[in-house]
């Protein structure tokens, strides 16, 4: 499998060469370019066509992340986008329109930053650790109905594990993994159409049914 390419986007210099410095360490992922602003940001993926941008939401003066992800993802519908932010909030993912979402002082959690690289390129949903943690099924949800270790589940999932890593993490097989999600699909009631994720559905669902920030 080739390496993730991404186009780091920070105004913060040191900040910036941190986030490059410890990608670097990683073969799965290969930095191709890095911005200060969001209208470099959107020069630099029409150069580069990155499979991921990773990108500070306050970028100061000029556009801001959010908006400079819309104009790319106009372009480049495929182009995954990894939001950094200061903000622990649901909301800036709802604004954002369901974009992978990274809380910036934890992102010394290199292994977090990357889980979302690959899910973003493959069109997944990835949320900070720091976010699902707290976060807690809304009284009276389809959510709020599932067992513990099925919203364990859920929860490693929003987070980009794959089905292996959440198995390891859990110590049980994979074939149980896949069948606690295939419970998770029927418990919340989901039409999957064709070529959608149900990894995609389920996050979408337990990011609107909890609560906690």
């Amino acid at each position: 499998m080739s390496a993730t390419k991404v186009i780091i986007v920070e105004d913060e210099p040191l900040f910036r060469q941190m986030l490059h410095s410890q990608l670097d360490g990683d073969p799965d992922v290969q930095v191709v370019g890095e911005a200060a602003t969001g209208e470099e940001a959107i020069r630099l993926a029409d150069d580069l066509h990155p499979e991921v941008m990773l990108m500070d939401i306050e970028l100061g003066e000029g556009i801001t992340g959010i908006e400079a992800g819309y104009t790319i993802k106009n372009k480049y519908p495929a182009t995954g986008i990894v939001l950094l932010s200061n903000h622990k909030t649901k909301q800036f993912i709802v604004t954002s329109g369901g974009w992978s979402y990274l809380i910036k002082r934890n992102v010394r959690d290199i292994e977090s930053v990357v889980r979302a690289i690959r899910g973003a390129a493959w069109g997944m949903l990835v949320v900070d650790p720091m976010v699902t943690e707290v976060l807690q099924p809304k009284a009276d949800t389809p959510l709020s109905s599932l067992p513990p270790e099925h919203l364990k589940v859920l929860e490693l999932i929003a987070q980009g594990y794959s089905d292996a890593a959440i198995a390891k993490e859990l110590v049980i097989d994979e074939g149980q993994v896949r069948g606690r999600l295939a419970s998770i699909v029927k418990s919340l009631d989901l039409q999957l159409g064709d070529g959608v994720d149900p990894r995609v559905s389920v996050v979408r669902v337990y990011l609107e049914q909890t609560g906690g920030i």
